[in-house]
């Protein structure tokens, strides 16, 4: 490129920046003007949206767990299930807003025990565990909305 050609480059580059300067309103900064919600940022949605299908795979796993009776080799391939996906929740990586990350990951602790206990026979503290894994993830659900919403 020639220095004449470079030149022009420049002037372009530092003309747009001034016109896009000047269009702001007075005393707002560039982090204002482009300020988004948790729940309008792409990475956080990307998070969500790459979550999914193991959010599905808990509640399936959650959902089957609840209807177990007693020991058998399908019960055993439950609790296996149910641990699998707790853990794989449990290890996700984390948020893109560090304020998400307990929220979004409450009960899922109780969920991976809930699978333990499951595994040993003991059954009515996998129920136990599931009710309070899913009583911590509705309560949390609200905080989750406003901060998505940015009204936290």
């Amino acid at each position: 490129m020639t220095r004449t050609k470079i030149a022009v480059a420049v002037l372009t580059i530092l003309c747009c920046a001034g016109i896009a300067t000047a269009s702001r309103p007075a005393g707002q900064t560039p982090a204002a003007a482009q300020t988004i919600t948790a729940g309008e940022d792409p990475a956080v949605q990307r998070w969500f949206l790459n979550r999914e299908a193991m959010q599905i795979e808990l509640n399936n796993a959650l959902q089957a767990a609840r209807a177990i009776t007693g020991p058998s080799r399908q019960a055993t391939a439950i609790c296996t299930r149910l641990t699998v996906v707790s853990r794989k929740l449990q290890t996700y990586e984390r948020i893109p807003v560090a304020s998400l990350d307990g929220p979004v990951n409450a009960g899922i602790d109780q969920f991976q025990r809930a699978g333990r206990a499951c595994l040993t026979g003991d059954h009515a503290t996998m129920r136990r565990l599931i009710d309070e894994g899913t009583t911590a993830r509705a309560e949390a659900q609200h905080h989750i909305d406003e901060l998505l919403h940015g009204e936290e």
